[in-house]
């Protein structure tokens, strides 16, 4: 019986382990990005040829990226995407469409967040009336956005950091 007590213990302790390690690491970018948040923006253009600003904030730690985030606004709804990563690897992403009325508090459209294992989704979850093109989302959706954004952060650093090495700084 004590063995039984044993396993089953062991066993949930297994399932719930994954999401316990991505809230700690969580925790730990959601601090360090409070004390050294770095940001940059893109100009781009959305499939109507209307141009967009998106706002890029990271944070590094021990020389990696551990959370980076995406946002721009088209008309007053504010588009959202949080990347947390563990290694260079996605562990959890939150996508959010967020209404800003003149008269009255923000207010979220919809909302998405996905917990990772390698680039399998663990679970995946949705928040108010969500847009059918991201109602089918598959979990390779989600790793394919995700790469694509890192691809695109990992450009942006290497050319700020060439520019910063290169600059020259009078006294």
């Amino acid at each position: 019986m004590a063995s039984l007590f044993s396993i089953t213990n062991h066993a949930i302790a297994q399932g719930y382990d994954w999401r316990s390690r991505i809230d700690l690491l969580v925790n730990k970018a959601d601090s360090l990005s409070m004390a050294s948040q770095q940001n940059f923006h893109l100009h781009k253009f959305l499939a109507n040829d209307r141009p967009i600003r998106e706002t890029w904030h990271y944070t590094v730690s021990d020389g990696r990226v551990i959370i980076f985030e995406v946002h721009y606004f088209v008309d007053s709804i504010e588009f959202l995407e949080v990347y947390y990563l563990d290694r260079d690897q996605v562990i959890c992403t939150e996508q959010y469409e967020i209404e800003y009325p003149d008269l009255q508090d923000d207010r979220i459209r919809w909302g998405a967040v996905g917990f990772f294992q390698g680039p399998a989704v663990r679970q995946f979850v949705t928040m108010g009336k969500v847009p059918k093109e991201f109602s089918s989302l598959s979990s390779y959706d989600l790793w394919a956005r995700f790469k694509n954004r890192y691809k695109e952060l990992t450009a942006q650093r290497t050319l700020q950091e060439k520019n910063t090495k290169g600059a020259i700084f009078a006294p």
